[in-house]
């Protein structure tokens, strides 16, 4: 169930972000707006939401990536915790480096359209730095909860 809730949420971030071009989601506004943060919150002028989709990429794919090692390699819950992170990084380092391409045949406001790098050089970086963040979190997760389940089965409870 984890897993087909981190896609369609995973996929609804992509959803905004096509409609509004991920460089101009209007988070900020709508974070003012329904009241979570006053208008002075906000002091970068950049538009993070791109950052926010890479984020839940570690977030939200990794219970999918657990499910697949778990159920279709049937790895050992330490094993597949480990392969899901890997999972993560790996695919987020394959898109960072498809973006890359993309700039190299595309003109430059074409591609900082599509990647939202936003004159940032060091974007590829911070964006698979948060997908490991994501991830990591989730790796924990997972472990922490593997380990409470095989204390409570040999407690017999």
């Amino acid at each position: 169930m984890s897993a087909f809730v981190g896609i369609v949420l995973f996929t609804l971030l992509h959803v905004i972000g096509a409609r509004y071009i991920y460089s101009y989601v209007p988070y900020k506004e709508w974070c003012t707006a329904i009241g979570i943060v006053d208008a002075d919150f906000f002091q970068d002028p950049r538009n993070h939401f791109d950052r926010l989709v890479h984020l839940s990429f570690g977030i939200t794919l990794f219970p999918f990536f657990l499910y697949l090692c778990r159920n279709l390699f049937h790895q050992k819950p330490l094993t597949a915790v480990l392969m899901a992170w890997l999972m993560i990084q790996t695919g987020s380092m394959i898109y960072e480096l498809f973006e890359w391409t993309l700039t190299i045949v595309m003109t430059s406001e074409e591609a900082d359209y599509y990647n939202g790098q936003q004159g940032d050089i060091w974007d590829a970086q911070k964006d698979m730095a948060l997908a490991m963040l994501g991830s990591t979190i989730m790796l924990v997760y997972y472990l922490v909860k593997f380990k409470l389940q095989t204390k409570h089965l040999t407690n017999g409870f």
